[in-house]
This record gives structure tokens, sequence and C-alpha cells, in this order.
């Protein structure tokens, strides 16, 4: 929506193909009028202050509230404030900055001490890699995190936020701007295969009755990765006719999609600010619980909507945690969101369940049109980032988080692509008229 935006604003005819009934893709916003807040079930996190999404915020007019930093931990069956020791965990991730040769985050933790203090570190920088990152710590690579933190001290990464009124604002804006300088988006499209030759491309499409056939001189592919590592026959999948040269196939296949699960619980009351927590001493005020992290239970990391003060738990899975509910029904998946609770507060399920008013999950990597959650760098693949985002003959695009060198698995890294291909589109618009007889 990024690129359509400028492109269309550019002049260019602009045909936007997209397979849900919805714009938006991993930003998926619900607004259910019994709820007090939105339910985000995909994006929910502003990282850092981005110029491209604050612009947007900006003139959108979105108001949006910075997310507390609270973050507790679990360890041996006790709260312990895990802000205690964020700053030895900084210091580990400072320290991966001096690593020669690129090598798994696993290595590396294996590389360190096993002092108490360091174990500590390296516990919760396990459980942040694995759930922030949507990664495996034995396939994601230390030079591609170094990347990620690097890109995001300069746009003050350690702070966050939360859109109030909804992700979906910024895809309404987006949308709302592209349609308004001409630009069309045609819902329930699927493209099976894309044609392709030199300034010339075919969209074979099915919609819901019928087969439709979309032809132009360029196509920007904004297809989450899973999507385009899915093999020919897969739910999903896209056919590219002919195949992509072999460079850009390597750097697909070079790159991983993190797996990622998340639960919305709408709950009748904050009823965790009346309980007394393992751990948590008599000082602690529950109703300012922000983060808490638990490594052992089903879904390990949840979040309240601090500051506001909704009744809502956001249970979140990424990495091998999310692997293992990939095929388990949403029941399954709302079951497991109620164990690990029980766990968390030390309460029974009938309690949980007495109190629970509704429930929301999306399971994205059984999500046929993205086939995970986003991206992320595994061992001396950084390259690949580079070679995926390459056009093919001034004819085909590529866009998208995961060809965000540094951001990439962010929204503000899919719309930084966004305009970076819209620039190549546009400058090959002018090649192509400057060589037109």
């Amino acid at each position: 929506m990024a690129a359509a935006k400028d492109l269309s604003a550019a002049g260019l005819s602009v045909v936007a193909l997209e397979a849900r009934d919805r714009i938006g893709g991993r930003i998926y916003t619900i607004h259910d009028p019994s709820l007090p807040v939105p339910v985000e079930l995909g994006a929910e996190f502003v990282h850092g202050k981005s110029p491209e999404l604050f612009e947007i915020i900006k003139e959108s007019h979105l108001p949006f509230s910075e997310v507390t930093e609270r973050h507790w931990h679990f360890e041996n069956g006790e709260l312990s404030k895990s802000y205690d020791f964020w700053s030895k965990v900084d210091q580990l991730m400072e320290h991966m900055k001096s690593v020669p040769v690129d090598c798994s985050f696993k290595s590396y933790l294996d590389s360190l001490p096993d002092d108490v203090e360091t174990k500590r570190a390296k516990a919760v920088a396990m459980l942040y890699v694995e759930g922030f990152h949507a990664a495996r710590i034995d396939r994601i690579g230390v030079h591609g995190l170094i990347k990620a933190n690097e890109a995001a001290e300069q746009i003050d990464g350690d702070q966050s936020f939360r859109l109030l009124k909804g992700y979906a604002g910024v895809c309404d804006w987006l949308h709302q701007q592209a349609e308004s300088r001409g630009a069309i988006f045609q819902l329930n499209t699927v493209v099976t295969e894309l044609k392709w030759e030199r300034d010339r491309v075919e969209a074979i499409c099915g919609s819901h009755q019928s087969t439709a056939r979309f032809k132009a001189r360029r196509a920007l592919i904004t297809l989450p990765l899973g999507v385009l590592q899915a093999a020919d026959g897969q739910p999903g999948a896209v056919r590219f006719s002919p195949e992509l040269p072999r460079e850009k196939r390597e750097a697909v296949h070079a790159l991983e999609m993190g797996q990622v699960v998340r639960v919305v619980l709408h709950f009748k009351y904050r009823f965790w600010e009346g309980l007394d927590m393992p751990g948590t001493g008599d000082e602690e005020d529950l109703s300012q619980l922000g983060f808490i992290h638990y490594a052992e239970a089903p879904v390990p990391t949840w979040w309240t909507m601090l500051p506001e003060k909704a009744p809502v738990l956001v249970g979140w899975m990424g990495g091998p945690a999310a692997e293992q509910f990939s095929s388990r029904d949403q029941d399954s998946i709302i079951a497991g969101a109620i164990e690990s609770l029980m766990r968390i507060f030390g309460v029974t399920k009938e309690y949980l369940r007495g109190r629970l008013r509704a429930s929301f999950m999306h399971n994205w990597q059984a999500d046929q049109f993205t086939r995970g959650g986003y991206g992320y760098v595994p061992v001396n693949a950084l390259n690949a980032q580079i070679a995926l985002s390459r056009p093919v003959d001034n004819t085909l695009f590529f866009a998208g988080e995961a060809t965000s060198v540094g951001h990439i698995g962010t929204v503000h890294g899919a719309i930084q692509s966004g305009a970076r291909a819209a620039k190549e589109v546009m400058s090959a618009e002018v090649i192509g008229r400057a060589l037109t007889p």
C-alpha cells in the first residue's frame, strides 16, 4: 500500500491484487463494539520512531500512547522483576558485536561463561530472541541480530508505542491516499501464476467464482517470505513462469520465516489486580503489570494494555513455542493459553473460564496467504536480503519486511521497502520510455 500510494501519486496506473477480503495483510485489527480496545491479531506495537511510520501517524492524526517497559520474569516458579537485570542482557547483546565470524545465536550463548548472572542473562536473552524475533536460536545469525540492534538504536527502538484506535488506521490512510490518486484495489483476488518477460507481466488470478488476468509492464511483488518459499501445489503458492533467476530463488530460501501465534483474551474485569503472586512482595501493585514471561508455559509471553486499563491479556508465541501449535485448532490453542495463565497466576481453570468474556486468536503459520509471522536472518544470510530486494530485468520488483535490511520483521521496514521499490519502478519507467522509439 505504501508503494501504491507513491506510484499512483507519480501518475502511474496501479492495480493492487489482494488475496484476502480485507486490506492490511499482517496488520489485522478487529473492532468489536463490546470491547473497550481494538483487538490486534497481527502487528500491535510501533517499535521506535521511524520517520516513515510516524509521518503516517502524524498525517492521519492517529492517537497513540507509549507502552510500558515493565517486564517480569518467572524463575523457579516465582516472579522476579526481569528489568533488574536487563542491563546484563544489554551487555550480552553489546558483547555480541565483537563476534568476527557469523554464527548462530545459540553458538554465541554457548561460548559465554556459566556463572549465575550470565546464566540468567542468557535465559532472558534466549526468550527475547525466540519471542521478539520469532526465531530459532540455532538458526538466527548474530550478524543479522547486530544489524537489527543497530537499526533499532537509530530510531530509539527501546521505546514502543500502541495506536489507540488500532494499527488498521495506518492501512486505512495508505489505502485512502492511494485510491484518491487512482489506484485500484482488487480484493478476494488470489494470484496463482505470474507470467513474465522483460517489460511485460501477466497475473493469473482466481476469485470466488471466476478467473481473472491482469497485464502490466511491471509487477511489484510483496508476497510474504513464507508464500515465496511455498512449493507448487501448496496452499497460497504462486508460480512464476518462467521461474525466478537462480540468485533470487537462493535468496528466498536462504532466509527464514519465523512462526507466530497470538491469543487475545477479554475478561469481565482486571482480575489479576486482586491476586497475590509468588515473588511480587507487598510493595508491588499488579494494576501496573505490563509484560510477563514464563518460559515453561505453553504460551510463554503475556502483556496487558497499559497504560490503558482494559481487562485484556494478550498471549504471544514466537519461534519454537509457536511451532508446537502449528497443527492445533483454535480450541486447543485457547486451552493452552488458559493453562499458561493458570501457572502464571496460580488460579484454577474454572476461575479463569468464569471471568473470560471473549477470546480471539490467529495462527499465522496456518494462514495460507502468509505462512508464518515475519522473517529473520539465519547465519551468513545478510546478503540474501539484498539479493531478494533486487529487481529482475527491470520488470519484477520486490518489497516487504523480509527485504528491509536491519528492519526485517517490522511494519516500518515494510513501509520503507515499499517506498524504495516504488522509486525503482519509477526509474524503470523513465528508462523504458527513453528507450521506446
